[in-house]
């Protein structure tokens, strides 16, 4: 596609290239607000387990525990990574009525960076809690 190919009115690439400009500004102001209101949450109730310093970021632990505020319980969580290519890690959604839920998994982060939790409650209340982490070099990297 040329310069020229874009100041032709009908052509479909012009307008294909103008859907994907467009859309990429929504996602950006989107998830830029997400981040922000993710800041804004309450941490009450979510503690994480997760190492400050990790050699690759392979297969980094995490655990959450997750309690619902009292009269409500846990409908779906969401785990997020924002240096990652595809930022959301993790998304469930829990059946029943849970008081309280226990996740342990490993994740693979891109660079150093705070992994999120989001939980959504029955209320329409979400809570957040993040725990940051440094990925260092290996010795198998090192040169000397």
């Amino acid at each position: 596609m040329t310069l020229s190919d874009l100041c032709v009115p009908d052509n479909p690439q012009r307008r294909r290239g103008l859907v994907w400009a467009a859309s990429a500004c929504w996602m950006a102001t989107h998830l830029s607000g997400q981040a922000r209101s993710m800041t804004d949450m309450s941490s009450e109730g979510i503690d994480l387990v997760f190492p400050r310093l990790a050699d690759t970021g392979n297969a980094v632990p995490l655990q959450a525990r997750i309690r619902a505020p009292e009269g409500t319980f846990l409908k779906s969580l969401r785990i997020i990574l924002p240096e990652n290519p595809n930022p959301l890690a993790l998304q469930l959604k829990l059946h029943g009525e849970p008081q309280s839920y226990q996740l342990n998994t490993r994740l693979r982060l891109a660079a150093s960076q705070s992994v999120w939790v989001v939980a959504a409650f029955s209320n329409g209340t979400e809570r957040a809690n993040s725990a940051p982490t440094v990925i260092t070099s290996t010795a198998c990297l090192d040169d000397s």
